[in-house]
């Protein structure tokens, strides 16, 4: 029991002590110190202050207002030969934390700072050495602007300059150094947005046009670079599918009905995205970035899809009833020249050339086997033929046949009309045709024995023979506006093609050399895991 006493008095001893040293040396320290004073031996010398940075996190980037806002802390350090000590004198105590407000700490203030309180480091202790060594490390939420460039947008890379320096003292009274080549980076979080690739300083010395002599600083540079990876599965890669959706188009065939629709859908759709992109980059009129280039390109080309696709569709649907058949130089230009070099040929001409071992066989079908609406217009209204090129009416297979019987001028014979079940005997006299080239025909029955019968019936003949006639006429004019109408059809096919070739190209040399060109596109989001 007595033992623990003497150790508890002897702690108690000890610690009264240690209090006490520390009360004595606060005591001299600060009997005749003035926070005011540079603290220099003669007042000519320069006080020499290092100054680094550390770096937590980046907490924003604003590319809109050309900030950047970050977390972390100064590292100042220089020498107060006021504030020296014996350690053996004072219980070998050799480090004291002092208030910030009790010693002289330089005025160092961040040149171009955004925030609406210039100076947003805290207040906090600073750590003094009995060398006199003061290391102060005010920690604060720093925002400075950002001059931001938007060309590589968003394969960007920034540098964000950071300016801290005296506010009032010049190079005479302080000089600035830089503690290292680089900021501190150990207990830096990593950002999602940007990759801190690295951040540099230096000191120097400028004057400005207030004041005639050089003010120190030190500068620091932080390097960041955008990750991509949100840009492009977000903004970049659904513009690519659009953009192809545009050239899809031409593949539809114009009876669909939707080339127009989807090329106009495709249009608004690029413009949403490109509105998006507007309110995400600055404001800037000194460049443009090559996403907005991009955008601006694949707008272009998907209206100039809009009016090809026009331009085809009015082809397509000419009506050649009310316009004229297609001009020569189209014909040849279009139908001809580009049909030749895009492989395209005609759909008769495809027929041609896959029949072409059965032409002469289809040729002697034709001059054998004439149908009655082929050659009814050369039929006159007596039943003949015009110009003697045919001494026969009908001889085609019909499901009822007409023999015609001669019956010459002194025959007293009655003729015999004879009827089978699909077949009633006609016959044709050739042997006693006048010179206008008609012929007499005569119906021999047993219910017809006069001559009004037979006029009767040659008019019935002659009024289905008109009828024939006109429909003959229609189905020829129908072919030949058909065809007229299948030339135009031919000629929005090879625009058609030819519009799909370009507009590919097109599109694909706009995406390569315009985002593939940039340094960054391929480099990773996440080289490491701490920056």
């Amino acid at each position: 029991m007595e033992f623990l006493l003497v150790i508890l008095l002897y702690i108690l001893i000890v610690a009264t002590q240690a209090g006490e040293y520390q009360r004595k040396l606060l005591d001299k320290l600060f009997k005749n110190y003035d926070p005011n004073e540079r603290p220099v031996l003669d007042d000519i010398d320069t006080l020499n202050v290092s100054v680094g940075l550390a770096i937590q996190q980046i907490v924003d980037v604003d590319e809109k207002k050309q900030t950047i806002v970050f977390s972390g802390w100064l590292d100042m350090t220089w020498t107060d030969y006021n504030l020296q000590w014996d350690p053996a004198e004072y219980g070998n105590i050799t480090t004291i934390r002092i208030q910030s407000s009790k010693i002289w700490i330089p005025d160092l203030l961040l040149y171009n700072s955004a925030d609406d309180t210039f100076d947003v480091t805290a207040k906090i202790n600073a750590v003094l050495s009995y060398t006199g060594e003061v290391n102060y490390l005010p920690p604060g939420m720093f925002k400075s602007t950002c001059p931001i460039l938007i060309d590589d947008f968003p394969f960007d890379e920034q540098n964000c300059s950071l300016k801290f320096g005296s506010w009032t003292h010049d190079e005479a009274t302080i000089n600035l150094t830089n503690k290292s080549s680089r900021a501190q980076l150990d207990s830096y979080i990593k950002n999602g947005e940007w990759y801190l690739e690295d951040v540099t300083s230096y000191s120097k010395s400028i004057s400005y046009e207030c004041c005639p002599t050089k003010f120190p600083f030190v500068m620091f540079v932080i390097h960041i670079r955008r990750r991509t990876l949100y840009f492009i599965i977000n903004l970049i890669f659904p513009c690519l599918l659009i953009s192809f959706m545009s050239i899809l188009g031409f593949s539809l065939p114009p009876d669909s009905g939707e080339k127009i629709g989807l090329e106009i859908t495709t249009l608004l759709s690029i413009i949403m995205f490109s509105q998006i992109i507007t309110g995400i980059i600055p404001e800037s009129s000194l460049s443009i970035p090559k996403i907005g280039i991009y955008f601006a390109s694949v707008m272009i080309i998907s209206a100039l899809s809009i009016i090809a696709n026009v331009a085809v569709l009015i082809f397509h649907h000419r009506n050649v009833k009310i316009q004229q058949p297609i001009p020569r130089i189209i014909d040849l230009v279009i139908c001809r020249f580009l049909a030749k070099i895009l492989r395209m040929k005609r759909p008769n001409e495809e027929k041609k050339s896959k029949n072409k071992s059965y032409n002469l066989e289809s040729e002697l079908n034709d001059n054998c086997s004439k149908s009655l609406l082929a050659n009814v217009l050369d039929i006159n209204d007596d039943f003949g033929v015009v110009g003697g090129k045919s001494n026969s009416l009908i001889n085609r297979n019909i499901n009822s046949r007409f023999y015609l019987k001669q019956q010459n001028s002194n025959s007293s014979n009655n003729n015999n009309v004879y009827l089978t079940n699909n077949q009633v005997g006609l016959k044709r006299d050739n042997s006693n045709m006048s010179s206008s080239g008609a012929d007499n025909f005569l119906y021999e029955s047993s219910s017809i024995n006069n001559k009004a019968d037979i006029n009767t019936v040659r008019k019935n003949l002659g009024a289905i023979l008109k009828e024939i006639r006109v429909i003959t006429q229609k189905l020829k004019d129908d072919e030949e506006d058909e065809t007229k109408s299948l030339n135009w059809k031919f000629a929005a096919m090879v625009i058609d093609r030819l519009c799909l070739v370009v507009f590919s190209i097109a599109t694909v040399l706009s995406t390569v050399l315009i985002l593939f060109t940039s340094k960054n596109i391929f480099k990773p989001s996440d080289p490491h895991k701490i920056f």
